[in-house]
């Protein structure tokens, strides 16, 4: 089996892995793992893809798709206890890891320790997000877990680079790293804005929908490469990029735009995503077959490593998040309240494209590439696997699936605030004799109807809709401001409804 056939089996168990996910119940990041290792079974099934592309081609696009479904300001409310989860503890976590890493047998060197550290500390947005999303978790959790799965590669990518570089020298500097991640981030985050100024002037100069959603796939890829040329962070100017245009291009009546838009980037996402940790699968097994007869002394090693990010992960959120707790006491809408909603934090730290990536990314030279590959594919499959499988009823015996009903009743005050609008408009219509009184109410029949996912199955009142496409796209144009408005506060609830009036908006 020649590697082309390789990456198209990939693809095409990517796909599949929803479906079967959807049907047993198991996140679809963790039955493409499993479908990977499979495929790694299959005699001459091997892929080895060029390290130095690894993270350029799989992580920007996955990024920017995480990124698109969130706002910043959701961000910007909870970044205390983000910035704790993703900078403070990533660092605190590489530190034990190598600390571990050096002290154990399979020994690494301290420079590849800190590397393997880097590695396997940051959770990967990409997991928590296909398995955290489907949970309805309270609002603050799901934040601070995807704001923690975006903004945590940016710590753990300039540890990793900075070591990379040191091992390469023959030392390494604290105060080195130190300038390194404070140039990465604000460089990261200026060429992300200026990336986003950039496509906002192009995508008012694209007439079609098609050509736009096409043009927002070299976003990430522009934003990633542009600033990993001038070693700043690449994930930082996705994600800069990303809110910037989400932020200052939200147009109502952009119907086609934001119908194209999102078909074409969960296809993208899905395909990356599937392929992504059916790699994971498939590494681990190569992994396997290089360690040969010592392969139960590095199973160990990566085990014990296990039992280092989730030791350290807990003790972290128990400790310095009932610190955190208790300091902001008056004001607890962004930390998790209670010990089950801490436990569920500390249980979702999910490791997969991020840990597998710059693992494999590493130069074939390196010391210990071997048996780091192996760790983060260890890493990868058991924080997957057993945190991916049980979460769910974990977040059952804490009672935290309080989100769905607060999703649900966020979606009743969308609508109700959709036909608000939409009627304001209609009477205003009415009132300057543009529409009879028969119409208008004919007309707000039918957009409660639409709102709601009904139809009118009066066919004379079928007949006359089709004369009246201008004001239903009056009335429509107003909902869809109305509900657009508040998106920084329900960014799930509004896509959901949006969604729903873009579907008939298209129609008409």
């Amino acid at each position: 089996m020649d590697e082309r056939t390789v990456i198209l089996a990939l693809l095409v168990l990517g796909l599949l892995c929803v479906p079967v996910g959807a049907r047993w119940r198991i996140p679809a990041p963790v039955v493409a793992t499993l479908f990977g290792a499979g495929l790694g079974l299959v005699p001459g099934a091997t892929l080895d893809p060029p390290p130095e592309l690894i993270l350029p081609v799989l992580l920007p696009p996955l990024l920017y798709a995480a990124v698109q479904q969130t706002s910043w300001r959701r961000f910007a409310r909870g970044w205390r206890p983000i910035l704790l989860l993703a900078v403070a503890l990533v660092f605190v976590t590489t530190a034990a890891v190598a600390a571990v890493a050096t002290r154990i047998h399979p020994v690494l060197p301290l420079g590849a320790a800190v590397v393997l550290g880097a590695v396997t500390a940051p959770p990967d947005p990409a997991a928590v997000t296909a398995v955290a999303g489907r949970l309805g978790l309270p609002r603050r959790t799901a934040t601070l877990l995807s704001g923690e799965g975006l903004f945590n590669d940016v710590t753990a990518l300039t540890i990793y680079q900075v070591a990379v570089a040191g091992v390469a020298a023959g030392s390494l500097s604290a105060w080195s790293a130190v300038g390194a991640f404070g140039y990465a981030a604000l460089a990261g985050a200026g060429i992300g804005l200026l990336a986003g100024l950039l496509f906002g002037w192009l995508f008012d100069r694209l007439p079609t929908a098609e050509l736009r959603a096409a043009l927002s796939l070299l976003i990430p890829y522009t934003a990633y490469l542009t600033a990993d040329s001038v070693h700043a962070s690449g994930v930082l100017a996705v994600l800069a990029a990303g809110f910037w245009l989400g932020a200052t291009r939200a147009d109502p009546d952009d119907v086609a735009g934001r119908l194209s838009g999102r078909n074409f980037w969960d296809v993208i996402e899905q395909l990356v995503t599937g392929f992504t940790f059916g790699l994971i699968g498939l590494e681990f097994i190569q992994a396997l077959d290089d360690l040969g007869p010592g392969v139960w002394a590095y199973t160990r090693f990566a085990l014990l490593i296990c039992l280092t990010l989730v030791a350290v992960r807990f003790a972290w959120m128990f400790g310095v998040g009932g610190l955190t707790r208790r300091l902001r006491a008056r004001d607890p809408a962004d930390v998790p309240v209670g010990w089950g909603e801490t436990l569920v934090v500390a249980w979702a730290g999910m490791r997969g494209v991020v840990t597998i990536a710059t693992a494999l990314a590493l130069p074939r030279d390196f010391p210990g590439r071997t048996q780091i590959v192996f760790v983060a594919a260890v890493v990868a499959v058991v924080t997957l696997l057993v945190p991916g499988v049980t979460l769910p009823w974990l977040v059952r015996r804490t009672g935290l699936t309080t989100g769905a009903k607060r999703r649900q009743e966020a979606e009743r005050e969308l609508v109700a605030v959709a036909q608000e609008a939409g009627l304001r408009r209609l009477e205003e219509l009415r009132a300057d004799g543009t529409v009879g009184a028969e119409t208008a109410r004919r007309l707000g029949e039918w957009q409660r109807a639409i709102l709601l996912d009904e139809e009118a199955e009066d066919d004379e009142w079928v007949r006359q809709r089709k004369r009246l496409g201008d004001v239903r796209a009056e009335l429509l144009s107003a909902a869809r401001a109305a509900v657009l408005a508040r998106r920084e506060r329900e960014p799930e609830a509004v896509d959901d409804v949006l969604r729903r009036l873009d579907l008939h908006s298209s129609v008409y």
